[in-house]
């Protein structure tokens, strides 16, 4: 083997079959050496951020799916699943995920109790992949097998590989159908076969729409700049002619996809997702951003998800691309557009499909400078003295850069590391050139030489790799769970408290007070019906009910997590009959949840609360808002009257034989006074408040203190705005900051994040803070507002919401039991049951609205309403109603016949049109 590889090294002959044995074995040395130290310290690749709470879950329960599918096919494929959040549909919660990645379907191949061991085959055999498909790339492209050797471990191992592994490893897909897209427009533009293309588009399309997206625009972007090197100006007819070819290629794979992507693409236009402001409405990044794509260039740091560090090796190729601009021809015109891209945020924002500018694209940077670097391997002896020696000044020119740079950072070794290995193949570029040139280089100083060459460049993305991983560096592998230890993690989320709640045929859900951080998507191992979902897809109706409570706990991906504030009716209202919480959060139980004795075992550090007060399921109802008069509200009156009627469109429904609703509401708003707790820090002024340090604080004084006992306490800010007192020259100006309000033992947080997180990042010019209910005997009455950073906190007003016990609630709860839809099926295809009423009225359901539920109402087809804001509710006619509700995902049937069409236009191109 070692006769073959240095044959590899220095030999510029076709890429064989010997070249991909050579390169696997290379692989497996940088894999061993990678990720060996894993293997010691017994840490797994799932990060204990997504990667515990989404991907491998994920990962995990759709093989669940699949394999319960493949046992019983006769019962369908569940597409809906009632223990995602409230209830979601597969295809569209999944979709962003593992629904269309082809290596998912492997983990099917390794028993259940092996799932842990195929996630973390998979990884790895993703990154494998995408090396293998670098390589084809370069015999595509005529590259000899020494260089193609080099540029392929430069590719497989650059730092945004590395990130994925551990970080988001579906994130790694757009590595491997990038070079083969690429090979697919060569082939097009070389007059051959489209039928490889259009297989890669179908690939790409059902494996992630997001990424799906990024690589349409880039690859349109390889065509043309190919075209114009490969052909240079021509008659437009000529150029017609490829591109009619690409589009309808593209057309045509798009359209085989479509029986997933078409679904999947649906539930995301129809999902909490929202762009906000066209590149955040930011001109130009901060200057720390700038700072860092010359600073990253060559390590394993990212800023706002642009990702680099490359090969040492990279450096030399440098001022190749512009010496050798012909050689290099579409490689420098294409890294010099992307590099007029990543300057301007309108770029990133475009590619980020217009949402926040994150440049996430960069994953496809790499393969231009691993095949620039591949050439410029293979002509390592060939070198001219001004090139070599522009290589040194370049050289030169950046350490000079990086040592300026370094002083203005905490310094890291791993800054000045990639000069010492660039300076290291520089060195052996120029004697061995200069031998070349003295005619002096012999065969055996080749084999030497490219040796060389070849290891500082394993060793160089080695190092790379694990001062991002290891202690000594970032020490990333820290924030890996343990290997083997993740099923049981998920499994003792409670303790195993959920499976000790009474097994009845109540149809409930479970729930989680504001502090119970932990919990998100667990309760879909658990296979318990809850609120919490964290995933990149949400339903945008809940998203919607969510905003018009204004639950302090909202994110885009989160609507409903962490107990909705631990509010008394927006928890009953949802169906939540028992809350699992950690014992010291107990005080954070929503009015009317007690502490069950007997299902909380003294051993466990869990409780469990149980409240009489849930609503049902589905009910019916005539009394009646519309929106209009709904929104009119403030969202503590939203939430009361839930508990007496239902919101509706009149668009929709024709409310005559509906009671209006027209009674006062039991909620109590007051002002307060604001009185700095310390005047040295804080001062406030008629339009807010000024926070001189950090933590400032405030306190809120009512005339009569009193009013807070035996009642619920809100604290609500309106007109909230922040300004910073310092700027960061680097970074800008933060936006961050955190509110936290404090009633005695009850704290309650809500953080404002920086516009410059960008999946996250929503305005919040309003906060609603929960304290919870005070009884009669309560003497906390002090009330504090406190801000976490220095500056001027604009406040347009700041009322105390007093809810006083409501004494008529629970009999409101019992007429609803009285009319609820008594259900006979209850699964994830169907939801059937009878009611009797003696009006006109609304079933209100807390089904999710989406289109994909369908209703029958005594065997007739009836449209479904949106109600309340967010969920599927029925128009029922007086007297006895058989309800059936059945699901089937929205656009699934439009996507399979968009697919048939594609297989005929397959067939069409095969026979008629693929010809050359």
């Amino acid at each position: 083997m070692l006769k073959n590889l240095g044959r590899n090294l220095f030999e510029e002959k076709k890429i064989t079959k010997q070249t991909f044995a050579l390169f696997t074995g290379l692989f497996l040395i940088m894999i061993i050496g990678i990720y060996s130290y894993f293997v010691v310290l017994q840490k797994s690749f799932i990060w204990e951020g997504d990667g515990f709470s989404q991907h491998y879950l994920i990962f995990k329960d759709y093989l669940t799916i699949i394999k319960d599918y493949f046992a019983d096919p006769a019962a369908g494929f569940p597409f809906w699943d009632w223990t995602n959040g409230m209830g979601a549909d597969v295809l569209s919660a999944y979709g962003y995920y593992v629904v269309g990645d082809p290596f998912v379907y492997l983990g099917l191949l390794f028993p259940a109790s092996m799932t842990e061991l195929a996630y973390h085959v998979l990884v790895l055999l993703r990154v494998y992949a995408i090396g293998v498909a670098f390589l084809f790339y370069c015999r595509r492209m005529q590259v000899g097998s020494s260089g193609a050797l080099v540029g392929t471990v430069m590719y497989t191992f650059t730092f945004y590989v590395v990130l994925n592994v551990t970080r988001h490893p579906f994130f790694l897909m757009p590595m491997l159908f990038f070079p083969l897209l690429c090979i697919g427009i060569e082939k097009i533009l070389h007059n051959e076969s489209n039928t490889f293309f259009i297989a890669i588009i179908f690939l790409s399309a059902c494996s992630n729409f997001y990424f799906f997206y990024m690589l349409s625009v880039l690859i349109f972007i390889y065509a043309v700049i190919r075209y114009f090197h490969l052909y240079g100006k021509k008659p437009i007819k000529h150029l017609l002619n490829y591109v009619w070819k690409a589009v309808y290629s593209y057309l045509i794979g798009l359209l085989l996809s479509c029986a997933l992507f078409v679904p999947i693409v649906g539930g995301f236009l129809q999902s909490s997702r929202e762009p906000g402001k066209f590149a955040s409405g930011l001109l130009v990044y901060p200057v720390k951003y700038y700072w860092s794509l010359i600073l990253n260039l060559f390590i394993s740091e990212r800023y706002l998800w642009t990702v680099f560090g490359f090969s040492s090796f990279a450096l030399l190729l440098l001022p190749m691309l512009w010496i050798k601009r012909k050689k290099f021809g579409f490689i420098s015109a294409s890294l010099g557009l992307f590099a007029v891209m990543l300057v301007l945020p309108v770029f990133g924002s475009i590619m980020n499909g217009f949402a926040g500018p994150y440049n996430r694209w960069t994953f496809a940077i790499p393969l231009f400078s691993s095949l620039g670097a591949a050439m410029l391997y293979n002509n390592r002896f060939k070198l001219k003295k001004n090139e070599y020696t522009a290589m040194g000044w370049v050289l030169l020119i950046y350490s000079g850069a990086i040592v300026v740079m370094v002083q203005f950072t905490e310094f890291r070794t791993a800054f000045i590391t990639p000069l010492i290995f660039a300076g290291m193949m520089w060195l052996i570029v120029v004697v061995a050139n200069t031998q070349q040139d003295k005619r002096t280089l012999t065969i055996r100083s080749k084999w030497l030489y490219s040796a060389s060459l070849l290891v500082l460049i394993m060793v160089n993305l080695g190092y790379n790799a694990m001062d991002y991983y290891y202690p000594w560096g970032q020490n990333s592998i820290e924030l890996s769970v343990d290997y083997g230890t993740i099923d049981e993690e998920y499994l003792s989320t409670f303790d195993g408290l959920e499976q000790e709640l009474p097994k009845d045929d109540d149809i409930s859900r479970i729930g989680v007070t504001s502090k119970d951080n932990h919990v998100k998507n667990q309760l879909i191992i658990l296979e318990k019906m809850g609120l919490n979902s964290y995933l990149s897809v949400s339903n945008g109706y809940i998203s919607n009910f969510a905003r018009q409570l204004e639950t302090s706990q909202f994110q885009l991906i989160q609507p409903l997590r962490n107990g909705f504030d631990d509010r008394q009716i927006a928890n009953n209202f949802l169906g939540i009959r028992y809350i699992l919480t950690e014992k010291k959060n107990e005080a954070y139980l929503p009015y009317g949840y007690e502490v069950v004795e007997e299902l909380s075992d003294k051993s466990s550090t869990f409780s469990v609360a149980e409240t009489q007060n849930y609503f049902p399921f589905a009910y019916a109802n005539a009394t009646y808002l519309t929106y209009e008069s709904f929104e009119k509200m403030n969202p503590i009156e939203k939430e009361q009257f839930l508990s007496y009627g239902v919101v509706i469109d009149e668009k929709e429904v024709d409310p005559v034989d509906l009671t209006v609703f027209a009674q006062p509401l039991n909620v109590e708003s007051k002002e307060v006074q604001i009185s700095p707790k310390n005047q040295s820090n804080v001062s406030v002024e008629k339009d807010g408040i000024t926070v001189k340090e950090e933590n400032g604080e405030v306190e809120l004084l009512l005339e009569d203190p009193t009013i807070l006992r035996n009642a619920e306490v809100y604290v609500y800010l309106e007109g909230l705005d922040f300004t910073p007192s310092v700027s960061d020259p680097l970074t800008g100006t933060p936006t961050s900051f955190t509110a936290r309000v404090a009633l005695g033992e009850r704290k309650k947080s809500i953080r404002q994040s920086d516009v410059l997180s960008f999946s996250s990042y929503i305005k919040r010019s309003k906060m609603l803070f929960n304290m919870g209910y005070q009884d009669e005997d309560s003497t906390d009455d002090t009330l504090t507002l406190q801000f976490s950073k220095a500056g001027k906190y604009a406040l347009k007003d700041i009322t105390v919401f007093i809810v006083p016990l409501d004494e008529e609630y629970s009999a409101r709860v019992a007429e609803k039991r009285d009319n609820q839809l008594n259900i006979d099926t209850f699964n994830n295809k169907k939801v059937n049951g009878s009611i009797t009423m003696s009006e006109p009225s609304i079933l209100s359901t807390t089904i999710p609205y989406t289109k994909g539920w369908k209703a029958t109402v005594n065997g007739e087809k009836v449209e479904t309403l949106i109600v309340n804001e967010g969920f599927i509710g029925l128009p029922l006619a007086a007297g006895n109603s058989e309800v059936t509700f059945t699901y089937q995902p929205p656009f699934l049937v439009l996507g399979a016949i968009l697919s048939l069409v594609g297989i005929g236009l397959v067939v069409i191109n095969q026979l008629f049109l693929n010809k050359h």
